[in-house]
């Protein structure tokens, strides 16, 4: 038996409960821009994502946790501030080159 395995779904008791929760989380195109940007860099820091969109912060947090459940983002918590991490494994499990795709797509569109 190989040990050589892809990397499992995230979180959820099954894979078709991973499937859902992915499929919420990118449903959402506050989310999906939320992906980009911490996509971009790594590691986003929560008041970057205050300044980059229109939303408040309660609303931020909402779509954190979406995408949290989702295991697509992990959540760092440094002093009072909060900076998240795309959990790109997981992304590309469920999505091979998406978050590729949605970078091209916002450089030609901001071009």
């Amino acid at each position: 038996m190989s040990t050589d395995s892809q990397p499992g779904p995230p979180v959820a008791p099954s894979l078709h409960d991973s499937y859902v929760a992915f499929g919420k989380a990118i449903a959402d195109p506050t989310r999906l821009d939320m992906l980009v940007l911490i996509g971009e860099t790594g590691e986003y820091p929560c008041t970057a994502l205050e300044q980059q969109l229109p939303i408040s912060k309660s609303t931020i947090s909402y779509h954190v946790k979406v995408l949290t459940q989702a295991g697509l983002v992990k959540v760092r918590r440094e002093g009072r501030f909060f900076h998240y991490e795309l959990q790109r494994e997981v992304l590309d499990y469920f999505a091979p080159g998406l978050l590729a795709r949605l970078l091209a797509a916002r450089t030609q569109y901001e071009s």
